[in-house]
This record gives C-alpha cells, sequence and structure tokens, in this order.
C-alpha cells in the first residue's frame, strides 16, 4: 500500500521523523517515495492492525490517504487518473487543500470532481469516500483519505485541564511526538526523570507504555499521580529522588528515557550549576537505559552537545521555541 501523510507543518522536522519512527518501533519495512515540508509519501506492505496503530499514534500528521497519484497540471491529472484507472463504487466528496499561491484550486477541483464524480452520487456530509487533494507550489497530491487527525484529543489533554496544573508544561502533541520518536511501543519501559506534572508519561501510558516516574519534588510526584489517574493511566513507579540516584530505585533496564531537565528558570537546579546537573543526569540516564535505547533530553541550548555525545549516540536534535525568551533543544539518541 502507498500512503499519502499530510502533514501538519507545524514544525520542520517532527512530522517526518514520528512517521518514520513508529514504522521503525514496530519493525515494519518501508520505502520513502518522496517527501517535503508538505507530504511524505510511503510505500510499505501494511496490514490492518498496523494501520490502526499508525492513525491512533500521530500527532503531526493532519490526515493519512490512499495514495492515487501527483500531478503538475490539470491536464497532468487527467492523464493520471485514466493511468491509475481508480474506480470507486458508493457516494463520493472531493475535498482538497491548498498551500500553493500558483495554482487555481477551483479549476483542480473541479476537474477532480468531473472525473471521479462522474458516474457517482455526491455526498458531502457523510460520503462513503473522500478523494483528498494536497495542493502545492510543487505538485498536486491526489488520495482516497481514510484517516483524519482529532486534534481535540490533544486539546483535551493540555495543562489546563489536568488536576495538577503548571504552566511550564509543554503541549500534548509536542510530548506526543517525541514520545513517537523514542521507538516506543506498548509495554516498552520508559522512564521520566524529572517528571513533573507527568506529560511524557501521559502520552506514553496512553499508547500502552510501563512508565516510570521520578522528581525531586513530592508535590510534583503527587500532581503526576493525580494527573495519571484522570486518563486511567497506572504508573509502574512514581518516587521521589535526586535525578544521579534513580538508578538505586530501578532494578531493571528502561527502554527509552524521555525528559525535558530543569534549566533555572521556571524550574529548580537547587542552585547547582547546569554543566554538573547535566552531567549527572546524562550518567544516570546511561546507567539506567538498556543497550540501544533511546534518550530524548530537553536542554536549554545547543552547546551541550559534545557532552550528551560523551555518553550517546546524537540522532537528531530537535528546536522547539516555547515562547518568546524560551526555547528548548531535544537530544535524540541511543545508548552507544
Amino acid at each position: 500500500m502507498i500512503l499519502l501523510f499530510d502533514l501538519s507543518k507545524e514544525h520542520p522536522l517532527i512530522p517526518q521523523l514520528e512517521i518514520t519512527s513508529i514504522y521503525k518501533a514496530y519493525q515494519k519495512d518501508y520505502s520513502i517515495i518522496y517527501t517535503d515540508e508538505n507530504v511524505v509519501i510511503i510505500d510499505a506492505d501494511i496490514q490492518e492492525d498496523f494501520l490502526n496503530i499508525l492513525t491512533s499514534r500521530l500527532a503531526f500528521t493532519h490526515s493519512l490517504s490512499n495514495f492515487l497519484f501527483r500531478s503538475s497540471s490539470i491536464s497532468d491529472i487527467k492523464s493520471k487518473y485514466v493511468q491509475s484507472l481508480e474506480t470507486v463504487n458508493g457516494t463520493i466528496a472531493i475535498r482538497y487543500k491548498n498551500r500553493s499561491k500558483i495554482y487555481n484550486s477551483r479549476e483542480i477541483i473541479k476537474t477532480l470532481a468531473s472525473l471521479f464524480a462522474k458516474d457517482q452520487q455526491v455526498d458531502l456530509n457523510y460520503p462513503d469516500h473522500e478523494i483528498y487533494a494536497i495542493i502545492t507550489d510543487y505538485q498536486i497530491f491526489i488520495g482516497k483519505k481514510i484517516f483524519s487527525l482529532k486534534r481535540n484529543d490533544f486539546e483535551k489533554r493540555k495543562v489546563q485541564f489536568r488536576p495538577f496544573f503548571s504552566p511550564i508544561s509543554l503541549h500534548p502533541k509536542l510530548a506526543r511526538g517525541l514520545v513517537n520518536i523514542a521507538q516506543v511501543i506498548p509495554k516498552s519501559k520508559v522512564l521520566d526523570p524529572f517528571c513533573g506534572t507527568g506529560g511524557f508519561l501521559i502520552e506514553s501510558g496512553l499508547i500502552g507504555c510501563t512508565i516510570y516516574g521520578s522528581d525531586i519534588k513530592d508535590e510534583m510526584i503527587e500532581g503526576t499521580k493525580e494527573n495519571l489517574s484522570q486518563f486511567n493511566i497506572s504508573p509502574k513507579k512514581l518516587f521521589v529522588s535526586d535525578v544521579g540516584d534513580i538508578s538505586e530505585s530501578l532494578n531493571e533496564e528502561m527502554d527509552a528515557v524521555i525528559t525535558d531537565a530543569p534549566y533555572g528558570k521556571s524550574t529548580t537546579t537547587k542552585n547547582e550549576r547546569l554543566q554538573e546537573l547535566y552531567t549527572r543526569t546524562l550518567k544516570s540516564i546511561e546507567c539506567v537505559l538498556k543497550p540501544g535505547g533511546h534518550v530524548i533530553l530537553g536542554l536549554p541550548n545547543r552547546s551541550f552537545g559534545s557532552l550528551f555525545q560523551q555518553y550517546f549516540t546524537l540522532n537528531h536534535m530537535i528546536i522547539i521555541p516555547v515562547h518568546r525568551s524560551l526555547t528548548r533543544y531535544f537530544y535524540c539518541g541511543i545508548k552507544k
């Protein structure tokens, strides 16, 4: 099956990276046919059960379609349609997203309707099939939609709707994207040693991971328990600990460590210098992470790259502007 992913464009790296990370996590073969900032097209032998997993996990994909063809002009659309020999039984609707300043979407949709809906009944409210066009400055991508992201699910999990609130928490969509990039699957053991209000643990728990969390503050552990309970997530272990001591409380290796380290502005470092704190953090993570396990660590700038690479192989650095005066740098790597 060839799939067309309509990317959210909310970040230059995360949308494509979370897609390929989910494939890798489940050890599914795939081949990227085409990619740009708007779409990813992947050819893969995909079963329905994995399709359900994929659609339930994605955070930075607006929609997923069975890819039909791509085109560069209206005349080319007609030619590609004939070549594809696509037949659709049942009611139909033509939808589109225009991300182009060049193409006239009206003419494109009119052409698609003349082809796909020529002998079919149109139902714009509850169609059996939805032909979806993504119009960009480069090309026009045509697919038969099979999934649309339910954005409200992430909005409902925002920090202000949780029992325990902290204004510095990441948006659930971003937390889910980073969890996906960590290549975890159900029953993977995931640790957040600076768990705060539990954002990473919530997203990991919702996809079935076995979750562990620690924090130096008792109130954060109690608050995380409340927040996890709201989503019916039962942690394996939550405990109060300095980051340097977490290995003493864990008698098993973690598959992934996903965390946003304190940086001394809105979060406390107990007056410890950041270089010292992060060195202890990296040593501690290395101690509890299994060989080949993934680590995603949020730090305040890109200057800690050499320190990170003393302990882990750095695969990606994901830069997240949080607000006007704060940018987070998420170092993504694996244990050597």
